[in-house]
């Protein structure tokens, strides 16, 4: 039963702010919920307090400071993993010290805290969660959003590199069963890459609103800039920029690297298709990659994932095992269904 502020507050966060006014995807939603029972489960392991009795007089620096050593010490989890479950929690409380006083210290507490510095990884690249938020972005009903929604679609979709964007024409989309892209590489080198049918469309989409469909168009930019010239590298850094810093305000757990650039499109789209079981060889010539070796970089970083997610999310046990004690703590239900 929710007893306290603390808890009606929390309550409303899952139950509507996160899924109707923020309009959060469930994964988010779930990822949330998730540092709410490890936070419920330290509080009940290490200072012994049930969720029904928590406030937020409770949640001081040294609260938060223990926290931190108990996620590192007790369960070995990555310095993005702490960082991850601290940001959902200072979060909520941020949330909640704009419609409660008693909210206030403790988010103050929680947004001090000394979170540890995350190892970068070789690349920054998006996970498919945050490939799914930073393509929903671009809204086509506002200037220019049409044209983003378009070209950050294809940029991920085809594995391009900046420049191949900026360097396509018209006449290099091929439309068909399945439609393919011309891509013009490095060294003067031409690939062609198959694109889903969902990308297919927002193209004939594309062309539609740009009148690009006439015969006289097929040697044209397929994108261009604000002035109506080529597409720059330079603009599409900007681009983005712009969707990755909307998506970083309104999403905080997601996006923990702090550069991101065009290449993490193609970064991002070749980690999937290892995560998918892709094989590598195929991946490189997706890539237009000269050597295997520049591809099996992906392939570290897909089986990183791997054991990341098996690490740290509860996988069902399918073989028996020695019974262990129950040390779990009570969860509420709006956590539990969340998750």
């Amino acid at each position: 039963m929710r007893s306290n502020v603390f808890l009606l507050q929390l309550g409303e966060y899952f139950d509507t702010f996160l899924p109707d006014i923020r309009r959060a995807s469930k994964n988010t939603i779930s990822a949330y919920a998730d540092s709410f029972a490890v936070f419920f489960q330290f509080l009940y392991e290490a200072k012994g307090l049930q969720h029904s009795v928590a406030t937020y007089k409770h949640f001081t620096p040294a609260l938060f400071d223990e926290f931190l050593l108990w996620m590192k010490n007790e369960r070995k989890y990555s310095a993005s993993s702490i960082r991850q479950r601290m940001t959902a929690i200072t979060t909520f409380l941020k949330y909640a010290s704009r419609r409660e006083m008693m909210a206030v210290s403790a988010y103050t507490s929680a947004a001090s805290s000394e979170h540890p510095d995350v190892e970068r990884t070789e690349f920054p690249y998006f996970t498919l969660e945050e490939t799914r938020v930073l393509l929903a972005l671009p809204n086509p009903a506002k200037y220019l959003g049409d044209r983003d929604l378009v070209l950050l679609s294809l940029l991920y979709e085809a594995g391009a590199r900046a420049q191949e964007i900026c360097d396509l024409r018209v006449c290099d989309i091929r439309f068909g069963k399945p439609t393919k892209v011309k891509l013009h590489g490095k060294g003067s080198k031409t690939r062609e890459v198959p694109i889903s049918d969902d990308v297919a469309n927002l193209l004939r989409y594309h062309l539609k609103r740009q009148e690009l469909n006439g015969n006289e168009s097929r040697e044209l930019p397929l994108f261009s800039s604000q002035t109506n010239a080529k597409m720059t590298t330079a603009c599409i850094r900007s681009i983005v920029k712009k969707y990755v810093g909307i998506a970083k305000s309104e999403n905080p757990v997601l996006f923990p690297e702090k550069n991101y650039s065009p290449h993490s499109f193609r970064h991002s789209k070749a980690v999937h298709m290892v995560e998918a079981g892709v094989n590598l060889i195929y991946i490189r010539n997706f890539l237009g990659h000269v050597s295997i070796t520049s591809t099996e970089i992906y392939a570290r970083v897909g089986q990183a994932a791997v054991t990341k997610a098996l690490a740290e999310r509860k996988i069902p046990r399918l073989n028996g095992s020695i019974p262990q004690e129950n040390n779990q703590c009570a969860l509420p239900d709006f956590i539990n269904m969340s998750r």
